[in-house]
């Protein structure tokens, strides 16, 4: 137990080193073509998503609620851009009744993500759509059950509407598909796991609002 927590706290701190460095790199070559970067910080409301246990045919559900994040975006053209996004949920997981333990636990749900958008510049409001592949990272609360990284992807669209060439509004929405086994246990400690999934992922949709800084 404690070997995979240490393995998925280390393949999310290689995958944090590595969009550091595509960042700072980005960051640069932006700087050096007076290409302009977008820092928005996001509130938002997220969805909830649910995985089924074959063995009871019973799910096992997310619950929706608040959630927050980060996105960068860096200037590549004149109507694409580089996207990195951070988004942070704090939720619970709910169990089915057959469950002989405590039914639900508090998970924090991360996602992380590099790709890239196009955005519609024709006027002051700015259409967009993007697209990056990352991580998930479900982290239960509970120290008994070990933290599951899996692969992410992530589309989003929505609408940038400045006041000023370095002030705006951003409101989008985002829809995250997290890739999981199609036969595999998960939340595994102390010799036991919370459930055997059957799924190929599940789904996400979040509304997000937030402040455009451009630079």
């Amino acid at each position: 137990t404690a070997t995979l927590s240490h393995l998925g706290c280390l393949q999310i701190r290689l995958t944090l080193a590595a969009v550091t460095l595509l960042v700072t790199t980005t960051v640069h070559a932006a700087q050096n073509t007076e290409h302009g970067i977008e820092i928005t910080p996001m509130v938002g409301y997220r969805s909830g998503g649910s995985f089924e246990d074959p063995a009871t045919q019973e799910t096992l559900d997310l619950d929706e609620g608040p959630s927050s994040g980060l996105v960068i975006n860096i200037d590549h053209d004149a109507n694409t851009q580089w996207e990195f996004v951070y988004s942070h949920q704090e939720t619970e997981l709910q169990l089915g009744p057959t469950f002989s333990g405590n039914r639900q636990f508090d998970l924090n749900v991360d996602y992380l993500a590099a790709g890239g958008a196009y955005v519609w510049r024709d006027a002051r409001v700015q259409p967009y759509i993007s697209a990056t592949v990352g991580i998930a990272y479900l982290d239960p609360q509970d120290s008994t059950y070990d933290a599951e990284t899996r692969f992410l992807l992530q589309l989003a669209g929505g609408y940038k509407y400045f006041v000023s060439p370095n002030l705006g509004l951003r409101i989008e929405a985002r829809g995250y598909a997290t890739m999981m086994d199609t036969d595999a246990e998960v939340f595994c400690g102390n010799g036991a796991c919370v459930a055997r999934i059957q799924s190929s992922g599940f789904g996400q949709v979040e509304i997000n609002a937030g402040m455009n800084l451009r630079f």
